[in-house]
């Protein structure tokens, strides 16, 4: 069970879960005081298992292999990827569940999972053409069966807005995202856990990204407060407030 010290629950009703390739799920409640608390689940060996997979794809099709040979190596594969994304997935809603009714909340995709292209398409990309697509069906089936309820906000510049202030930072390094405003107490921070933390705080009212970068402004950031509420999908943002 989750704690804070030795004995205190932690109750936090929403919980922004980046999706990625580097890490798979990267969870951050929206209010934890440092982003260093998220937690993370490492993607590594999924993709590891789908780049053999493809390179043993493109070996099958070169040769005399028939197609019911081919498709029972792509069925076995599938079903032993589904087997880990849903582990991971499990993983996830055991942390989320040591919090009081949380909200699983994640981004906006609308990626349609579609292993064969990304197995037969030299161009297609291995998390938009399959493995983040259904890393968000498989989150949204097992966390069903936790019974934990899972929303989406918009994912524009999720992975560049400094959780800290909104403004658009820099990303100088891909896992990094850098704050340039002068003003903010975030400097260097894990792009993944930045993101994380951005996703909940996008569910929580008053909160939302300017959509520009310090260097293309000279006017002070907007403050959380001044910022309009983004909607949520099945509604409206909801305080703790507003729980019956």
């Amino acid at each position: 069970m989750l704690v804070a010290g030795e004995d205190a629950i932690l109750f936090e009703p929403s919980i922004g879960v980046d999706l990625g390739e580097y890490n798979l799920y990267t969870a951050c409640p929206a209010t934890i005081p440092d982003w260093k608390g998220a937690y993370r689940i490492p993607g590594n060996d999924l993709c590891t298992h789908l780049d053999d997979l493809r390179e043993q794809v493109a070996t099958l099709l070169a040769s005399d292999a028939d197609r019911d040979t081919i498709v029972a190596c792509v069925k076995q594969h599938r079903t032993d990827l589904l087997e880990t994304l849903a582990d991971a997935a499990r993983e996830l809603c055991e942390y989320a569940s040591a919090y009081d009714r949380p909200v699983l909340v994640t981004e906006d995709s609308h990626y349609e999972p579609d292993l064969w292209a990304w197995l037969t398409d030299p161009d297609a990309h291995r998390g938009t053409a399959w493995l983040l697509a259904m890393a968000h069906l498989r989150l949204r089936t097992v966390a069903a069966e936790y019974a934990l309820e899972v929303a989406t906000v918009p994912e524009t510049h999720s992975s560049q807005e400094c959780h800290g202030c909104g403004v658009i930072g820099d990303r100088p390094r891909g896992k990094t995202l850098r704050c340039c405003n002068p003003d903010c107490h975030v400097d260097v921070v894990h792009a993944d856990y930045n993101a994380a933390k951005v996703l909940a705080q996008r569910y929580t009212p008053g909160q939302r990204c300017v959509y520009r970068s310090c260097s293309r402004s000279r006017s002070p950031p907007v403050t959380t407060a001044e910022r309009p509420a983004l909607v949520a999908d099945g509604g409206p943002p909801r305080s703790p407030s507003d729980d019956p």
